[in-house]
């Protein structure tokens, strides 16, 4: 096991999770519920992170993180229109929340 990647922010951490996931990368969620506990303990023992399980998926990992975080990715997200029910839909989402039709 090695670690990928942490940050206090839960959510941003399960999202990497997911998508690694997504692309076959087994992986490992440490200290899920450690925020719980801070204040009591260091915040270095309570902090999110992402562990993949098999240390050959390390550089596949850390480069579909990379990719995540590239602000030139992150622009590219914009809001779209369904092709089929014309419905508007936020920039996140792969499919129309109404009529389950894909994005173009």
């Amino acid at each position: 096991m090695i670690k990928v990647f942490e940050d206090f922010d839960i959510a941003l951490v399960g999202h990497y999770q997911t998508v690694l996931e997504a692309n076959d990368i087994s992986t490992f969620l440490k200290n899920q519920f450690g925020t719980s506990g801070a204040g009591e303990l260091p915040f270095v023992e309570v902090i999110p992170q992402l562990w993949v399980l098999n240390e050959a998926d390390f550089d596949r990992a850390t480069s579909l993180i990379k990719e995540l975080q590239d602000p030139e990715n992150l622009q590219k997200l914009t809001p779209w229109v369904c092709p089929q029910c014309k419905i508007p839909q936020e920039a996140a989402f792969t499919h129309c929340w109404s009529c389950s039709a894909a994005r173009s």
